[in-house]
């Protein structure tokens, strides 16, 4: 009986085979990681193309923990074009930034009269690096980073430098598909996912995250999102893009030398520049030599108002040719230089135009913008800046720059107000203001 019932057991075993188990074939690490590698290189070489890149970012840091975002930071956003060579045009925190041919020149929207110039020491990265340290856009390395791909991996973003490439997934952003490159740290504390095009091998959203960081709550990590909006330009960046043109501009020693901390600077950035026919602003100032100086006094003559700096190469190159209209039209013009810009005490400012007029040899009369509020309320915009005011008060021209065609207009517009010459009938019109900037920097007076 006994015997049966084994037999009828194996018998049963055979016929009714147990339920088959998927089997997930185990990832191959090592494949992986070159795949990743791969990825890496290849993402690193379409933003280093001659085609170049622009791009539009976003950054979020918040803190998360295992039920989602716990606070957040208010957003930073960056524009960018990249070239080839790691050249590029940044726009960060009203900072203005040209990388090229080994220099860094930054301005600062708040002050268009003022850059500075610096060697990026052989890491245009490194040197944006040590300028603003948080620089959670893994853009700038991809583009301006090393060569060598695992020192890209620490510049993609600061706060999780050790992170490196471990696979590549499929995924899909606003029903597009697309693909992640996952970089993680050896412990998995730190973990960077790139989500890109699989053709353009460009970068659409990078989320970081660090377990471990010091400034997070118990329990929390910080989550670094960066929202990207990048694209092949409509036309191949040239020299031109990344050229600064230091003419009529100060060179400063620093970063904050730069910014104008006057809470009206702003305001002028939406204020049309001073047109003809418009009236003249008021201008009493400190004469050098001494005594003061006032607009009002000089009516009923025509009054020209150059403001200038003695740094200012153009405004240099204009003296001789200011010098010449004063003298002959000596009793029925007032010319009057305004010197605006210029740092230092009234004294060692007034050393520095009656140099700049001894080496000149010229004969002027200057006032000095000792706080550069002057140069406000005249909207000027770039030196030199030249304006005729007629005898009633209201503005009869006005010219930027140094050019042969501004003396020429100049002259012609003094003629016209002294009663020695009609208007000529084919006469160009005066030379546009700028597109409206930030007042100049106020001098530390």
């Amino acid at each position: 009986m006994m015997s049966a019932l084994i037999l009828l057991a194996c018998s049963m075993l055979q016929v009714t085979p147990a339920p088959a188990v998927a089997i997930v074939p185990a990832r191959d690490l090592e494949a992986d990681r070159k795949a990743a590698t791969l990825a890496l290189e290849q993402i690193i070489k379409s933003y280093r193309d001659e085609l170049g890149v622009t791009a539009q970012l976003e950054v979020t840091v918040s803190a998360v923990d295992g039920t989602g975002a716990a606070g957040a930071a208010p957003s930073i956003k960056m524009k960018c074009v990249f070239g080839s060579g790691r050249r590029a045009l940044l726009s960060l925190r009203d900072y203005q930034l040209r990388l090229d041919g080994g220099r860094i020149v930054a301005t600062h929207d708040s002050n268009p009269l003022a850059y500075l110039d610096v060697s990026d020491q052989g890491s245009p990265y490194y040197a944006l690096f040590n300028a603003f340290r948080s620089l959670p856009f893994p853009e700038l390395a991809l583009a301006l980073g090393e060569n060598a791909p695992d020192e890209v991996c620490m510049q993609l973003m600061p706060q999780i430098p050790d992170v490196i490439p471990l696979r590549v997934d499929d995924d899909e952003i606003d029903g597009q598909a697309c693909k992640v490159l996952v970089l993680q740290s050896d412990d998995a504390s730190q973990e960077l996912k790139l989500f890109f095009d699989p053709e353009t091998k460009l970068i659409e959203t990078s989320i970081g995250i660090n377990r471990g960081a010091p400034d997070a709550e118990a329990g929390a990590a910080l989550q670094w999102k960066v929202q990207s909006k990048s694209s092949r330009p409509k036309e191949k960046p040239t020299d031109k893009t990344f050229a600064f043109d230091s003419i009529g501009k100060q060179k400063v020693d620093g970063l904050a030398a730069l910014i104008v901390r006057d809470p009206g600077a702003a305001e002028d950035r939406d204020v049309a520049a001073l047109k003809a026919g418009e009236p003249a602003p008021a201008l009493a100032l400190p004469k050098v030599g001494g005594g003061e100086w006032d607009l009002l006094s000089a009516r009923p003559k025509p009054v020209l108002v150059d403001f200038w700096a003695t740094w200012c190469g153009p405004c240099v190159g204009a003296l001789p040719s200011l010098a010449k209209i004063a003298a002959e039209f000596e009793g029925k013009v007032v010319v009057m230089m305004v010197n605006s810009g210029d740092q230092g005490s009234r004294e060692e400012r007034e050393t520095k135009i009656k140099k700049v007029f001894a080496d000149r040899k010229v004969a002027l009369s200057s006032v000095m913008d000792l706080d550069g509020q002057a140069a406000r309320r005249w909207l000027v915009r770039a030196f030199p800046s030249t304006f005729i005011v007629a005898p009633d008060g209201k503005i009869a021209g006005v010219w930027v720059g140094n050019s042969p065609r501004n003396e020429r207009e100049i002259h012609e517009k003094l003629k016209e107000l002294c009663g020695e010459a009609p208007v000529p009938s084919t006469a160009p019109a005066p030379a546009p203001a700028p597109a409206p900037a930030p007042a100049p920097v106020p001098a530390n007076g």
